[in-house]
């Protein structure tokens, strides 16, 4: 195993120590790394999806999986595969619990669903670092757009009931520790019973991968000018757009695709802030703003 990657490693190992009986498991989205979760399978061990779709079925293939790993002590491909990729992808969650594969399965299905505030279902992408981090507040993630938490303490008990610890990797690599309840004592009832506050804020927390997305999908040339991350790119962007009053997604994706194109000009030529200004007081719409731009 790389010498890069054993930090990470050090942190499993240390957490197994420290309570017996651990079982170690991966919470593993194939939507994100279509190696997976063959990757990080080990013939024997328990795998299953987590929408109970069979593998091999265009659903499993584009699904999150429990995937039962070896003690973080012993070197494996399963680990190697995830301390080289997880920190580079959004892919992978790290769980250990005493509870057997057929518990900690249960329980992480019956979240992979919440109640909107008009009692319909939809899917709940907890296996998604981003999301995952949003959800509980992890107070070490610099990396959120928005910090939570989203939910309350009784449903962050529900989520992580039973568990000794929950790890993932934010947009820079960094390891975080989710705060975990070994031990629960009143969690919400599964599924979670959302508020439209937090259906907002989990909306806005997915905004700019969405744009991110949208832009790839129509302008993918547009991104190879982009010096840095796109990721980052697009949200500076998108709060920009919003400090405007923009608000529908033609508008917030246009936004960001005129402003890659004009570059730094965007900012700092008068001509083009004077537009924008006009903009801002409602006075044009952006599409109008776009062809009055120099």
């Amino acid at each position: 195993m790389r010498e890069e990657l054993l930090p990470s490693l050090q942190v499993f190992r240390d957490a197994d120590a420290r309570v017996s009986g651990l079982r170690w498991y991966a919470i593993a989205d194939s939507a994100q790394a279509p190696g997976l979760p063959a990757a990080i399978q080990d013939p024997g061990a328990g795998l299953r999806c987590l929408f109970d779709a069979e593998q091999g079925t265009p659903l499993a293939d584009k699904a999150p999986h429990l995937v039962e790993l070896p003690p973080p002590g012993a070197a494996s491909s399963q680990w190697s595969w995830i301390l080289a990729h997880a920190p580079r992808l959004p892919c992978v969650t790290i769980v250990a619990t005493p509870l057997a594969f057929d518990a900690v399965f249960a329980m992480l299905q019956a979240a992979t669903e919440v109640l909107l505030p008009d009692g319909e279902a939809m899917f709940f992408a907890y296996w998604d670092p981003a999301i995952l981090g949003t959800l509980v507040g992890q107070p070490d993630d610099a990396t959120l757009h928005v910090p939570g938490p989203v939910l309350d303490p009784r449903q962050i008990e529900a989520l992580t009931c039973g568990l000794a610890g929950w790890w993932y990797w934010d947009r820079d690599g960094q390891l975080h520790a989710v705060a975990t309840v070994l031990e629960c004592s009143d969690p919400a009832p599964l599924p979670l019973q959302l508020t439209q506050a937090q259906v907002d804020d989990l909306v806005e927390a997915s905004m700019p991968d969405h744009l991110l997305y949208y832009v790839d999908l129509n302008q993918r040339h547009l991104l190879e000018r982009i010096d840095g991350d796109p990721y980052r790119y697009v949200r500076a962007a998108y709060l920009q757009a919003r400090a405007l009053g923009l608000e529908g997604m033609q508008d917030l994706v246009n936004f960001i695709c005129v402003k890659i194109i004009y570059g730094q000009r965007f900012d700092f030529d008068p001509a083009i802030g004077a537009v924008l200004r006009r903009v801002q007081a409602g006075r044009i719409s952006f599409s109008e703003a776009v062809e009055e731009m120099p």
